[in-house]
């Protein structure tokens, strides 16, 4: 497996390159701490306008807060959507990298990759969760996350011994609790990739989200077998595509 690869920027990547350092992941996540801030900000002066007896001014103020809230999760999940599909162009078949992901979405994303991963009788799974370097304090939340996860499923793990910031899931003799089938997503809005993430220099063009995903899942199955240059330039990313796609179409159902 090639070490380096073409960045969404034309420059070399080296290969574990965290793509939670890039700017437009980094503008994501701070669109959506403005918009949690103003939601606070409404919801505080809806209640407000309630105590004081102005009941419409209040009913408003609450709608406009809700409408925050709905613009940080879109941008959560847009951020969630980039560093994740980013982060893992270069990953083995048995490798998911969680980098740059917050506790609720690692949790959704790696539920779904286990049970993909026991299905496919796959033996192990190498998740990378870091060594804490962007975390606040330098205390990483990822990691003990996935082990609580692994606990609650009986499946066994391990450090690697060549890198810390790797958890190794063994995937036989797991108990799948029944409540991963059905586990929700971590937004409450739709997401509908473009893929075109490596063909917009400075990821220009961002992914588009639509409120009705029910009317416009085949324009993403289309979109999406349009753009199978990525199975061609990396072979042995096809469980991860699958995962991708499985992903950002239910991400926020």
């Amino acid at each position: 497996m090639s070490k380096v690869r073409v960045g969404v920027y034309g420059f070399i990547i080296e290969k574990d390159y965290n793509h939670a350092t890039d700017v437009t992941y980094k503008q994501y996540r701070q669109a959506a701490e403005r918009a949690y801030q103003r939601r606070s900000d409404l919801s505080k002066k809806s209640q407000q306008a309630f105590k004081s007896g102005d009941k419409a001014k209040a009913h408003q103020l609450s709608v406009d807060a809700k409408k925050q809230l709905d613009i940080a999760e879109e941008n959560n999940a847009k951020a969630a959507e980039y560093v994740f599909y980013q982060n893992n162009l270069d990953s083995d078949n048995n490798e998911i990298d969680l980098h740059g992901l917050y506790v609720k979405e690692a949790e959704y994303i790696l539920k779904k990759r286990v049970v993909m991963g026991i299905q496919n009788n796959e033996s192990t799974l190498e998740v990378i969760v870091g060594k804490g370097l962007h975390s606040q304090n330098g205390i990483t939340k990822l990691k003990p996350a996935v082990e609580n996860l692994c606990r609650e499923a009986g499946l066994r793990n391990y450090i690697d011994h060549k890198n810390t910031g790797v958890l190794v899931i063994e995937l036989q003799n797991a108990n799948i609790p029944q409540s991963w089938m059905n586990y929700s997503s971590p937004y409450n809005i739709p997401t509908k990739p473009n893929n075109t993430y490596n063909n917009q220099p400075g990821y220009q063009q961002q992914p588009q989200y639509n409120n009705n995903y029910q009317q416009q899942q085949p324009q993403y199955n289309n979109n999406y077998q349009q753009q199978q240059q990525y199975n061609n330039n990396n072979n042995n990313n096809d469980i991860i595509v699958t995962v991708f796609k499985m992903i950002c179409a239910c991400l926020s159902k």
